[in-house]
This record gives structure tokens, C-alpha cells and sequence, in this order.
């Protein structure tokens, strides 16, 4: 008889935990200039290049606007519009353009420019070219002239009302049997220089009158004027009268600046009246 023993069973062994999947790894998060960079450079530049395009339009029209306010720059557009040789280049109105060039340096009484300002009207375009000092608050301009574009070269110290009056004057004149002489002088080591026209330095300024014998007792007046010159027009300067006798037939008359101790190059006229009749005037320059 046989005898089997029963072996208890091996309890199964528990399952092997399974193994998760290899995890990949995320990229980092992009910094915000990374993410941003390439349209925050080209909106920067874009932005300071029209801060600095607005910074100097600011200061382009401060520039214009000084120019613009000076009474060198006032007087030289108002002496071009009024002169009939510009009026027939370039029709009216005649408008200032924007762009003026040059410079003006002004220090109270005293001063100098030296601008260009270009105008136009219905004709044509042209440009004023002023230069000048200021003395005693009294602008005098060396060159003051507008230049049509394409065409002739118009100077403003030379007025055409001075020629045309000139003209006028000089066919309406006769001489007076009064009157022997007139000659205008300037002073030169203590002595009388003839001339025809003066230079802003001649101070004092002379005019003599010499009459003919038998007119003793002749009152002999001048009156000086300012035709165009140093920004005004047709300004009465100064006016005397003398009385000739018998020894001294001769009547010298001089005019002084004292301001300036100079006189703004221009037109000027000397009338000259005897017995407050005027027998004839005398244009010179100050040149």
C-alpha cells in the first residue's frame, strides 16, 4: 500500500510592477524678449527714429520762426513787395516761401543778418538777398536784392520810383540866374571835397550853395530827405535856412549823424529854395 503524501502548494509569487514609459523631457518656457524680439527691435527703432525726425522739425521751425520775426527779415520782404520791378517779375500776391536760409544775430541795439528768402507769386519764383548791419536799433543793408529765377538780378537800394523821380525832377528843372553854384562836399583834413555821392563814413555831409552877385539878403533853405535807404522811405531828416549879405554870398549847409555817427547806404535828395521857392533838388547816394 502505497503512501502518498501531498505537498502543500508554492504560493505564486506576486506580479513584477511594470515599469512606466520613458517620460521626454519639455523644452523651457521662452523668455518674453525671446518670444518678442523680433517685433519689438523694428517698432523701437521705428519709434526713436520718428521721435528724433519730430525733434529736429522742432527745432527747423524755432529756426524759421526767429528768422521770420527779425526786422531784418520784415524790412526786406516789405521793401521786395513793394517795389513795382518785383511786382512786374512775379505778378501779386507775392508769398514768402517756408524754407529761409542764412543767419541773424541780434544783441539789443546792435546787429548783423545775412539771409536768403526765397518768394514767388503768380509769374514766377524768385529770392531776396539781404545783408545788413543793425546800429543804434536802425537796420542798414549793404545788399539788399532779389534774384529772379531765370531771370535778372532786381537791387532794392536802387529803387525804380528814386530813377523814375530823378528823371522827372531833372526834366522839370531849370536853372536859376540866383543861383551860381551847388556843390556837395565831404570834409578832409580841416577841408571841402567836392563829390557826387557820399560814403556812409562822410559825417558830416555837405551841401554849398554859392549865388550870383546882387542876391544879398536871399534866404537860402535846404531840406534834407531820406528817399529809400536803411529800411525807410521818404523821411525828412533836417531842415535850414541861411540869410547871404554882402560879404558872404556862399551858404554852407551840413547835416550830422549823431546817432550811428554813419549814414545807411540808399537814396537821398537835398531841396534847395530861395525865398521858400524851390528852384531845385539834388539826389545822391550813399554808397
Amino acid at each position: 500500500m502505497s503512501i502518498f503524501t501531498k505537498r502543500p502548494m508554492e504560493p505564486t509569487p506576486p506580479p513584477l510592477p511594470q515599469t512606466p514609459p520613458p517620460t521626454t523631457a519639455q523644452p523651457p518656457r521662452k523668455g518674453w524678449w525671446s518670444r518678442n524680439w523680433k517685433w519689438f527691435v523694428p517698432t523701437g527703432c521705428l519709434t526713436l527714429f520718428l521721435l528724433g525726425v519730430a525733434f529736429v522739425l522742432c527745432i527747423v521751425f524755432f529756426v524759421f520762426s526767429v528768422l521770420k520775426s527779425s526786422d531784418a527779415y520784415k524790412i526786406a520782404v516789405t521793401r521786395a513787395k513793394s517795389d513795382d520791378r518785383v511786382v512786374a517779375a512775379l505778378g501779386k500776391p507775392i508769398h514768402e516761401g517756408m524754407f529761409t536760409s542764412g543767419k541773424i544775430n541780434v544783441n539789443g541795439p546792435s546787429g548783423e543778418a545775412d539771409i536768403g528768402i526765397p518768394i514767388s507769386g503768380p509769374k514766377g519764383k524768385a529770392t531776396i538777398y539781404a545783408v545788413g548791419t543793425k546800429s543804434a536799433g536802425e537796420w542798414t543793408f549793404s545788399k539788399l536784392s532779389v534774384q529772379v529765377d531765370g531771370g535778372e538780378a532786381i537791387d532794392l537800394n536802387e529803387s525804380a520810383e528814386s530813377k523814375s523821380a530823378t528823371n522827372e525832377e531833372t526834366e522839370e528843372e531849370t536853372a536859376d540866374e540866383r543861383v551860381e553854384s551847388i556843390t556837395l562836399a565831404r570834409e578832409e583834413r580841416g577841408k571841402l571835397t567836392p563829390v557826387k555821392n557820399f560814403k556812409p563814413t562822410d559825417n558830416p555831409e555837405h551841401i554849398v550853395v554859392t549865388l550870383t552877385e546882387g542876391n544879398e539878403g536871399t534866404h537860402v533853405k535846404t531840406v534834407w530827405t531820406n528817399v529809400n535807404a536803411g529800411g525807410a522811405t521818404n523821411q525828412k531828416l533836417w531842415e535850414k535856412e541861411l540869410v547871404t549879405d554882402e560879404s558872404n554870398l556862399r551858404a554852407n549847409f551840413s547835416l550830422s549823424n549823431s546817432n550811428s555817427k554813419t549814414f545807411p547806404p540808399g537814396d537821398y535828395k537835398i531841396e534847395i529854395y530861395l525865398d521858400d521857392e524851390l528852384v531845385q533838388a539834388v539826389r545822391y547816394k550813399v554808397q
